[in-house]
């Protein structure tokens, strides 16, 4: 009975644990002062703005993981992620972090925390977003508790929720539903496939979820292909193909060169798609010189082709960086911005950046936004 008790006690739950954290002391203080001067073309009213912030903090812990495991075939394991203690003159601040603990009987885990989303999605319109997202919903007021069960089988790695509908102060109808995850990978090629059922005790409903990704390192700079598909009940379903083709190598930014292009089609007979152009600005075709393009067609299939195209530009020289950016589409609505900024390399002002700026969010048609332009002097420690 001894036994069984620890047994039962060490699956519900993992207690605390003390670890010493180290006193960092660091100190981080930053502020930033304007004046602007603006136009407002519409009304020809015009004026001055001042801003100003400023902050001081101290960090009394940084930024960590911290973890209680074991070494052996069985022990339980929590780890907090992410914990961190500031303080600065409103308080104090700082995370802390995210729990997550199992019990491990190697090689099974069993995850007690964090409870069991149940929510699951590999497809997504470029216009309407996830259109079906297959989800199970908890009527109860402390929602979808439960376990996991994690169990590698290579190649794959297969997991399997229990949950009931919130807990013994509130599940009213003893409703449980079950789930699952499933990951495989095979060189260049992973499989997820994933689902749920539930609530037993009601009228159950069930959704479904599957993608494949390939990804391609040695073709150019990287070619990524991914198909998506989701289902719920079954009548309502969204697929997704998505392929990227990059062009440049990674910059320092991890940053591509690269073309994209996303299709999706959903139940409602909506097909939509969108193609993008990406050049960053360091590290692309042409150095310093970054640009983006995104042509959309959406409801391809209705009759009445929604479009939109959107393409924004820049060089960046030091402290010279003009830029400009514009959309388009079949509404007919035209807008623009541009501007340019000057740093202190380009203007010999040490902690000081000037920009001059101009937006319209409607050109054309009339009635017209004739834009508002700004001329902002700004001094940042």
């Amino acid at each position: 009975m001894k036994k069984l008790s620890i047994l039962l006690i060490g699956l519900l739950l993992i207690t605390g644990f003390a670890v010493a954290q180290e006193f960092d002391g660091s100190v981080d203080v930053s502020g930033s002062a304007s004046v602007t001067f603006g136009v407002d073309l519409n009304t020809n009213y015009t004026g001055f703005m001042n801003t100003a912030t400023s902050s001081v903090s101290i960090t009394l812990i940084a930024k960590q993981t911290v973890s209680a495991t074991g070494d052996d075939d069985l022990y339980g394991e929590i780890t907090i992620t992410d914990l961190e203690l500031t303080a600065d003159p409103a308080g104090t601040g700082g995370s802390v972090g995210t729990v997550s603990a199992k019990i491990v009987v190697s090689p099974a885990e069993i995850i007690i925390y964090a409870e069991p989303g149940m929510t699951w999605g590999n497809a997504a319109s470029p216009d309407d977003g996830d259109v079906v997202a297959p989800a199970l919903v908890a009527a109860s007021a402390t929602g979808i508790q439960g376990i996991t069960i994690k169990l590698p089988v290579d190649p794959a790695t297969i997991s399997v929720y229990l949950v009931s509908d919130g807990d013994w102060t509130d599940n009213v109808n003893n409703d449980y539903a079950i789930g699952t995850d499933v990951e495989i990978v095979v060189d260049i090629i992973t499989v997820d496939l994933g689902g749920f059922y539930g609530w037993f005790n009601a009228s159950g409903t069930w959704g479904a979820t599957a993608a494949l990704a390939v990804s391609l390192a040695d073709v150019l700079n990287g070619v990524d292909i991914t198909v998506g598909a989701d289902i719920v009940d079954p009548s309502d379903y969204e697929v997704e193909f998505g392929t990227t083709v990059n062009l440049t190598e990674a910059n320092a930014d991890d940053d591509m060169g690269n073309v994209a292009v996303v299709v999706s089609y959903d139940f409602n007979d909506n097909l939509d798609a969108e193609l993008s152009v990406t050049e960053p600005t360091a590290g692309g075709f042409v150095d310093m010189v970054g640009a983006t393009v995104v042509a959309q067609l959406f409801d391809l299939t209705s009759g009445a082709i929604v479009w939109n195209i959107d393409v924004t530009g820049e060089y960046s020289d030091g402290g010279l960086r003009p830029y400009f950016g514009f959309g388009y589409g079949s509404d007919t609505i035209f807008d623009l911005n541009a501007g340019v900024e000057l740093g202190a390399d380009f203007t010999g002002i040490d902690n000081t950046t000037v920009t001059l700026d101009y937006v319209s969010t409607q050109l054309s048609p009339a009635p017209a936004d004739n834009g508002i332009i700004t001329v902002e002097v700004a001094v940042d420690y």
